[in-house]
């Protein structure tokens, strides 16, 4: 599969040139959807919150698409400890405040998990510090967002696809507290990883995201240690 990164208005439009090998499904999973002329595209709105390089888009974009395809980076330790790696370097660095989600605060707490990509959760506040420091490894453009669990998210490729996403809404917690909502985010605990020092969220938090998934053998885990 391969795309092309095309701008209109302040819009981008990913389009699939090439979709050997993917299904019509996959295409839809991944939110593409055919125009008119049967081209499958993915439009990424206006609420952008800078502007982006189209070509570094589409070049970042399609090698974490041909490294997929490959599986180059599947079950390899080295490249999700590089890549977290980076990100610690990067935000202290930059003095950027965030935190980290997902199965990959599970993984730096030492729990035998496979994170597929790394979440990170950040702040409006830092927009024009992380322009400035990964804006060369954007895939999918950093943009505002409404209607949904975040204000904003983005996606950044570099060894391994990291999301990026900005300040969780009041009512993801709704139905009982999960491992990116608010109060999470107000009841983060620092860990040590490798001589850095690591927000996460408590790990009960990650119990109810993963039983929606059907991840048993991850809950069992957590539970062993709660």
């Amino acid at each position: 599969m391969k795309i092309q990164v095309g701008r209109e208005g302040n819009a981008y439009i990913y389009k699939v040139s090439d979709s050997s090998g993917v299904s019509e499904s996959e295409l839809k999973s991944m939110y593409y959807e055919p125009d008119e002329n049967g081209i499958y595209r993915r439009i990424y709105p206006c609420g952008l919150m800078f502007e982006h390089d189209g070509q570094s888009l589409e070049n970042n974009y399609n090698n974490y698409l041909m490294d997929k395809e490959n599986e180059i980076h599947k079950n390899d330790r080295n490249a999700i400890d590089n890549a977290i790696e980076w990100i610690c370097r990067v935000h202290e660095n930059n003095n950027i405040k965030w935190w980290l989600a997902g199965s990959a605060a599970l993984y730096v707490r030492g729990i035998d998990v496979w994170p597929h990509d790394i979440d990170i959760m950040t702040y409006k506040t830092e927009i024009a510090k992380l322009q400035k420091s990964i804006g060369n490894y954007i895939s999918e453009p950093f943009h505002h967002v409404e209607n949904w669990v975040v204000k904003g998210f983005g996606v950044v490729y570099r060894q391994y696809r990291i999301d990026y996403a900005f300040e969780p809404e009041e009512w993801v917690d709704g139905n009982g507290y999960v491992d990116f909502g608010p109060y999470a985010q107000s009841h983060l605990e620092k860990i040590k990883w490798n001589n850095y020092t690591i927000s996460v969220p408590p790990l009960e938090l990650h119990i109810k995201s993963n039983q929606a998934r059907g991840r048993t053998e991850i809950v069992d885990k957590i539970k062993a240690l709660v």
